[in-house]
This record gives structure tokens, C-alpha cells and sequence, in this order.
């Protein structure tokens, strides 16, 4: 469940804000004059960022899938195969 504030309240209660953004997965809605913003811990923006990057790349949802299935099969590398 999303945690929504004021932004009143999250000025006067700032350090709760901050532990909320830092604990709740979707982090803090803060809402003024109608308008809504995020905040969340940076790890979790990195995290974000980092899978909408992955996300953009053409073939990356097949590719996981044929690699999920070529693992189902057996057909895996060991370290030695990849790093010699």
C-alpha cells in the first residue's frame, strides 16, 4: 500500500518521510496543490533506472527466455568454461 502525505504534514514530520521513503517499496507519495511526487531511497531509483534501461534493449525479454530454457535443459557453463 502506497504511503500518501501532504505536503504540510511531510514538512513537519520531514525525518518519518525520510524513514517512510527508506522502508516502503514504492516509497512516499507526497501530494500539493494536486499534484503528486515520489519519494523513494536512490538505491531504489538506481534499481529503477537500471531496469528500464534493460527493459529498452530490443531482444532482452527473448533472451531471458531462451535462457531460462536452456537452463531448464541442462545446458549450463561452469566458471572454469567462462573464465578458464
Amino acid at each position: 500500500m502506497t504511503y500518501n502525505v501532504t505536503a504540510d504534514y511531510a514538512r513537519q514530520n520531514f525525518d518519518e518521510i525520510l524513514q517512510r521513503a527508506n522502508t516502503e517499496a514504492e516509497g512516499v507519495v507526497i501530494v500539493k496543490d494536486n499534484k503528486s511526487f515520489v519519494l523513494i531511497d536512490r538505491e531504489e531509483l538506481k534499481i529503477l533506472v537500471e531496469t528500464a534501461e534493460l527493459l529498452q534493449m530490443p531482444d532482452i525479454l527473448t533472451d531471458i527466455s531462451n535462457a531460462r530454457e536452456e537452463y531448464k535443459q541442462g545446458e549450463t557453463l561452469t566458471m572454469e568454461d567462462i573464465f578458464g
